[in-house]
């Protein structure tokens, strides 16, 4: 029998608490190079908390992040920089910038102390701009591009960043059907070829049946279940922790599990029945 692989990232009993409220209890996650992590729940669950937690953006009140088995909060930021991209929910501009100058910004960590671009820093961003399909917006300005299309740039810098380690939080959100699979598409062929290690939150349980390898259901800030997308994407679990009936059932085409929410009207015709 093989030993595990060793986690690239790793939580362990992590707690974070906003004032009384508790958003994280003795979470454990663990990602290793070359797996997809999703993490998944209902709003308010902890799922933005955790990677902003994994990302060291936000110091755990309990427990411990380790980063190639040492503490996150030990690891010098321009370290973290190189080692681990985040996408988060929205990005913030304070002033207008070019998509060129915006994904370049992904080099930092690797450029030297002037912070001048060189040609492999050039190169980088190209092909992290062709990758998220965001090459013809090079010279638009980011705050003329729609959600959607700004949600691929900031892909793409996290991809210049060549960062071993990539956090994704909700990175579907803004994206019609195609892109949403363009991107994750994207994310599986670099954690296959590249061995990187993913953790994406995702709120469509199909896309998290389909590119994930293993998830972590929260719930009011706990681990309610985790393991293999078929262990994780049961009806009892998801009724329990969603409150409300789902319908549950192999893909035809694909053979993972689809997930339906259920109208009121077939809710209310699921309880006729189990009144019979």
């Amino acid at each position: 029998m093989s030993a595990p692989t060793e986690a690239a990232l790793e939580a362990r009993a992590v707690g974070v608490r906003y004032g009384a409220r508790a958003a994280l209890v003795d979470v454990d996650a663990r990602v290793a190079p070359g797996e997809t992590l999703g993490v998944i729940g209902p709003n308010g669950s902890g799922k933005s908390t955790l990677i902003r937690v994994l990302a060291g953006v936000r110091r755990p009140t309990g427990g411990d992040v380790l980063l190639g088995g040492r503490p996150l909060h030990a690891v010098s930021r321009r370290e973290r920089a190189r080692t681990i991209a985040l996408v988060p929910q929205e990005t913030h501009l304070a002033f207008p910038i070019r998509v060129r100058d915006l994904v370049l910004l992904g080099r930092a960590p690797h450029t030297g102390r002037f912070g001048l671009e060189r040609g492999e820093d050039l190169r980088a961003a190209h092909d992290a701009m062709e990758r998220a399909e965001v090459l013809e917006l090079a010279e638009r300005s980011v705050d003329e591009l729609s959600g959607g299309e700004r949600q691929r740039v900031v892909l793409a810098r996290a991809l210049a960043q060549d960062a071993r380690i990539l956090l994704l939080d909700e990175p579907t959100a803004f994206l019609d059907l195609k892109h949403e699979v363009v991107l994750l598409d994207l994310v599986r062929e670099l954690c296959r070829t590249r061995r990187l290690a993913v953790v994406v939150v995702l709120h469509d349980l199909n896309l998290a049946a389909m590119y994930c390898d293993r998830l972590l259901l929260l719930d009011r800030g706990r681990a309610h279940a985790t393991g293999p997308p078929d262990a994780v994407l049961t009806y009892a679990d998801l009724c329990a922790v969603y409150g409300t009936e789902l319908y549950v059932a192999p893909n035809d085409v694909t053979g993972q599990r689809v997930v339906l929410p259920l109208s009121r009207e077939h809710r209310e015709r699921l309880a006729r029945l189990d009144r019979r």
